[in-house]
């Protein structure tokens, strides 16, 4: 990153750089609403002690306030009673200490939806998070804050964490980039508080340049696999969907011209391309409906019992929304072994859909959600749909990339999901792709 190499040739002090983040989310952040816990003084003190040898060095990034969590400092993970008991941090996760041991400064806390819940970032008794190309507009979730602060460019780096999308959605409505890793190439733990038998929940960055995503890889992955190869990647198979065979829902035409976009600029770049898609899409929602019906209560009741015990007494109104109490309380009722026939049941219903990689494709290119970023207050469960979803339950890796832009200027991000393994190759086709829509060039006007 080429802040770290100032920082570390001596062109300039981390403290300044991190300095002048500060000023640009104390400017911007009442409008936005993208950092709910500064740590400013904190920062400032990493920053003068920084070690300027390291590969991020002085490089300002938030950490999401949800899973990971920083000694010493608050976390609230967008829930009431947390933000007014004035919980704080006994511990610093690994992750989070792997960030400042590669030297990048966290000056804050990115918003979340109450505990992660969400794929837009609303939660009840904090301000929305507003996307910066349009601030009457949803900036996704459950990672808004940090796409909204990366893409206004208060820092060049946020973390975020997925479970069915939570990268990617935010992602994909604000307009910048992010990796959803394979399942155990990075470390990861669940939102606070939640079950994850599954193993769904995975960690990364978001960022506006896929170098970086390349070089935070590089130092994050956990099998020690060298540096992406900076080069075009050679001709591959690779299918298209612009409509939903999931569901059957509408595909906003900016969602579906965005798909096509980058079929075109791969076809351009001697890529095999056409349209195709798992079979096994067609016969997922059903049993993924049934099962999660079970499975979202149950890992609900689970996170308002550790909100409870952070607490040290029972949640009651107030603490959390009357929605999230009241799953709390349908999944306690809901027996193991139904929570076990219902894993079992979703868990199958996704393995086929892999085998396409397996017998047919390198890449699958579609829509990340139904549709550009809507406007705040709408129902968000009806307008991401399930192009997401399935490849956080086969832990296959998704990149998502700007692949066009609404007539009123909003972005539009596609997804590349690869084979399990692949992040390599999909970070290396996203730098291709960089270079060919030049994303990186497009800012917002906060107004």
């Amino acid at each position: 990153m080429e802040i770290a190499e100032q920082v570390r040739s001596g062109e300039r002090q981390a403290v300044d750089i991190v300095d002048e983040a500060i000023v640009r989310i104390e400017a911007d952040n009442s409008e936005l609403a993208c950092v709910v816990i500064p740590l400013f003084e904190r920062a400032r003190q990493r920053a003068i002690e920084c070690d300027t040898t390291t590969a991020f060095a002085g490089v300002p990034m938030l950490l999401k306030d949800a899973g990971e969590q920083l000694a010493d400092t608050p976390m609230w993970v967008g829930t009431q009673g947390l933000r007014r008991a004035d919980h704080i941090s006994t511990t610093t996760t690994p992750l989070a200490a792997r960030f400042e041991e590669l030297g990048a400064v966290i000056v804050g806390k990115s918003a979340c939806p109450e505990l992660s819940a969400s794929s837009t970032t609303e939660p009840a008794g904090f301000e929305p998070t507003r996307n910066p190309w349009d601030l009457s507009r949803s900036a996704g979730g459950s990672s808004g804050g940090s796409a909204a602060a990366v893409a206004a460019g208060l820092v060049p780096i946020a973390h975020g964490s997925d479970g069915t999308g939570s990268l990617r959605f935010p992602a994909a409505l604000c307009g910048v980039v992010t990796l959803k890793p394979s399942r155990g190439r990075i470390l990861s733990n669940a939102a606070a508080g939640s079950r994850d038998p599954l193993g769904l929940w995975t960690q990364f960055v978001i960022v506006r340049d896929v170098r970086d995503l390349i070089a935070m890889f590089t130092h994050l992955s956990l099998d020690g696999v060298a540096a992406p190869v900076k080069e075009p990647v050679a001709s591959l198979r690779i299918g298209f969907v612009d409509s939903d065979p999931i569901i059957g829902l509408d595909v906003d035409p900016a969602c579906a011209d965005a798909v096509r976009n980058v079929a075109t600029v791969l076809t351009d770049a001697g890529h095999h391309v056409e349209p195709s898609f798992p079979a096994a899409f067609s016969s997922l929602f059903d049993p993924f409906w049934r099962s999660m019906s079970t499975i979202g209560p149950w890992v609900r009741a689970s996170q308002v019992d550790w909100v409870a015990a952070q607490l040290g007494r029972p949640c009651q109104t107030g603490d959390l929304s009357e929605i999230m109490l009241e799953a709390a309380e349908q999944g306690r009722a809901i027996a193991d072994a139904d929570v076990e026939a219902a894993l079992s049941v979703v868990a199958s219903a996704m393995a086929p859909v892999a085998d396409w990689w397996d017998n047919d494709h390198d890449v699958l290119v579609s829509p990340v959600a139904l549709e550009p970023a809507w406007t705040l207050g709408e129902d968000a469960q009806t307008k991401t749909g399930m192009f997401a979803a399935p490849f956080s339950f086969t832990g296959q890796p998704a990149i998502v990339i700007p692949g066009g832009w609404t007539n009123d200027g909003r972005p539009v991000g596609v997804q590349l999901v690869g084979r399990t393994g692949s992040d390599e190759l999909l970070l290396n086709l996203g730098l291709d792709l960089q270079a060919r829509f030049g994303w990186v060039h497009k800012h917002p006007i906060i107004t």
